[in-house]
């Protein structure tokens, strides 16, 4: 239990700074709205029973022209007629503009909130999910006594838990309905400010109020599938040693439920644990957790695949060997388990950084993350002209006047490859054709390929205006070719621009990079 108890404390951890984000965000609000509302109060507004009765006649009940639009056409009492002619005079429409405006401002704010949030919850599930499967493996590795070899976590284990819609949506989804909820209620509650001329002090309550229990309700989240997120990294780490049942564990006080209660202590098959009925979490806010049930033919079992095969002795984890002396012997270190760490901890950025070169280098980038994950952290080479691709074409973007002129109408002559790169007699020429062979796989039998590829590239690049040679204007233009055999090599490709604007390739070399 001791571990459970742990998780629940990061888990309020994370749930306070998320809590900041919001306390925050009230106070930014509170003082945007005192400067609407601060010399409208009381006088001319409609008590809290007339206001809430308007406002629930509209169809968007935070819309204000909708709002003006019904005190005009509806039964007007003598408090909507003062209240409508407080509104409608000049003076007081500046202060209906930042009114809409404030309601604007809330959308940005409440995203704002939705990416901290979100930012702050995603870090902790990863770090979570790495430390429940590797501490659930070492409590049974020291209860058995025997240090057994195991399967490392892999990254999408973790992405495929941490976003799972176990409850009918996953974290972001019930994050940002969240936070699209209170957006809702503030603007609600700003209208209100303004029919019923509530004092500033009411009114900076009622938002701290709303802030407030948008706080608690993405605690309670985070509460929730903390435990979740833990109990299924605990289920993998089951399956990974042979365990064929677990216990359920609940937490006993006078805030456990009658449903925890009533599972405490029992013990279920792994292949049929179903969460919310027989595995936590079974209810928000649940703090239930499971322990493994190690007989001792599975002890034998274990301590029988720790034999060192130098000394034939059993590999031991005694009980004074602490969780992190444990981690250290026998995960970190290790270059694939490094490797994984690095690509969980990273999933989210990682994806974010995949759609934008994906947006940009289309498919030369995998559309699967783990593809992508791969080449970033196991293949240099590639990434290294993968970051150099994205920078150029981003470049262009940045910079369209650098684009070289008729780009889509280049041409590329044929004699450049069947007289110079792949034929003919000029030795510097067959010199840069046999680089492109090695390297991109392209010969006098595809070279076509090697001329399409240029062309299809050529507008996709800042070109660098170098001189006029008295007859035309002479450009370079640096791209990556990625070729035929999946090796990209950055090539130089020189143009010539006529004075009627057509673009002709004048020569193609490859030119490495360091």
């Amino acid at each position: 239990m001791q571990d459970a108890f742990n998780y629940f404390q990061k888990a309020e951890d994370t749930a306070d700074q998320i809590s900041k984000v919001y306390l925050k965000a009230s106070r930014l609000l509170s003082l945007e709205a005192d400067e609407i509302f601060e010399k409208y109060q009381t006088k001319h507004g409609l008590s809290e029973t007339e206001a809430l009765r308007l406002i629930n006649t509209l169809q968007d009940k935070t819309s204000l022209d909708e709002l003006l639009q019904k005190l005009k056409n509806g039964d007007k009492n003598e408090s909507k007629k003062r209240l409508l002619s407080v509104l409608e005079a000049p003076a007081y429409q500046a202060r209906l503009e930042r009114l809409r405006q404030l309601q604007n401002q809330l959308d940005l704010l409440m995203r704002n909130i939705y990416q901290q949030e979100r930012k702050f919850s995603t870090s902790f599930y990863t770090d979570l999910a790495n430390e429940s499967y590797y501490r659930s493996i070492y409590n049974i590795q020291q209860r058995a006594d025997a240090a057994f070899s195991f399967g490392h976590l892999s990254a999408k284990t973790v992405e495929r838990v941490i976003n799972s819609r176990w409850s009918g949506k996953n974290y972001s989804e019930r994050i940002w309905d969240n936070t699209r909820a209170l957006a809702q209620d503030l603007k609600e509650e700003l209208l209100i400010n303004l029919i019923t001329g509530r004092t500033n002090r009411d009114a900076s309550a009622i938002i701290a109020n709303k802030f407030g229990q948008g706080a608690s309700n993405a605690r309670r989240l985070v509460r929730t599938e903390s435990n979740y997120v833990s109990g299924e990294l605990n289920a993998v780490a089951y399956e990974e040693c042979g365990i064929a049942k677990y216990r359920y564990l609940a937490t006993l006080d006078l805030k456990t439920s009658l449903i925890c209660r009533g599972l405490d202590g029992k013990i279920f098959l792994l292949k049929e644990r179903i969460v919310g009925k027989n595995y936590p979490p079974l209810h928000p806010w649940c703090r239930s957790t499971t322990i493994s049930v190690v007989d001792e033919s599975l002890i034998d079992k274990m301590q029988r695949s720790a034999i060192d095969p130098v000394t034939g002795k059993r590999i031991k984890v005694p009980a004074s060997m602490t969780y992190e002396e444990w981690y250290n012997k026998y995960v970190k270190g290790n270059p694939e388990v490094e490797l994984e760490e690095k690509k969980i901890k990273n999933r989210s950025a990682d994806r974010t950084q995949q759609k934008q070169y994906r947006n940009i280098l289309g498919d030369n980038i995998s559309e699967r993350l783990d593809d992508f994950q791969n080449m970033k952290y196991n293949d240099t080479e590639k990434w290294k002209y993968a970051k150099l691709d994205y920078r150029r074409q981003n470049e262009l973007m940045k910079h369209p006047e650098l684009k070289l002129p008729n780009a889509e109408k280049a041409t590329v002559p044929d004699r450049k490859f069947t007289n110079y790169l792949f034929g003919g007699e000029h030795v510097e020429g067959l010199a840069k054709g046999r680089a492109f062979t090695s390297r991109l796989g392209y010969s006098a039998e595809n070279w076509s390929r090697l001329q399409e590829e240029i062309i299809n590239r050529a507008a996709r690049y800042p070109a660098v205006y170098k001189k006029n040679n008295g007859f035309v204007d002479l450009y370079e233009q640096k791209m990556i070719l990625y070729g035929a055999k999946g090796r990209p090599a950055n090539t130089v490709v020189g143009w010539a621009v006529s004075r009627e604007g057509t673009a002709s390739m004048t020569s193609a070399y490859i030119k490495e990079v360091k």
